[in-house]
């Protein structure tokens, strides 16, 4: 996962040097039109959850070199993307438990036993 700044929905900036080897990530890249309202109430009401998993959940309408938007993906805190998703339409974005669904993957994941697999 290449590093960069968004401002956030909420007017925040982020900047994922602050998150990176601390946080696992949800970054959500919305387009610049449209509300998908109904997709952001579900991931606000996610907000405690995805803490509990030592994850921030972003969502922005910056464009992010190499992301088209809409978009949405899931890296552990070392940048590795688990999950991307880029529909073509914010209706057919994953809905917020199945971007739930992949950090507890994250969670459960052996490095160790993953090399051992190869």
């Amino acid at each position: 996962m290449p590093h960069f700044e968004v401002r956030t929905l909420s007017g925040d900036v982020l900047d994922y040097s602050t998150i990176w080897q601390r946080t696992n990530l949800v970054l959500v890249a919305l387009p610049q039109a449209g509300s998908g309202a109904g997709f952001l109430r579900a991931l606000t009401a996610l907000d405690l959850v995805f803490q509990e998993h030592d994850a921030v959940c972003v969502v922005t309408r910056d464009c992010i070199p190499g992301l088209p938007a809409p978009a949405a993906l899931v890296a552990d805190r070392w940048g590795e993307v688990v999950h991307i998703a880029t529909p073509s339409q914010v209706e057919d974005l994953p809905v917020a438990s199945e971007l739930l669904d992949w950090l507890e993957y994250v969670a459960r994941r052996c490095p160790e036993c993953e090399g051992e697999a190869r």
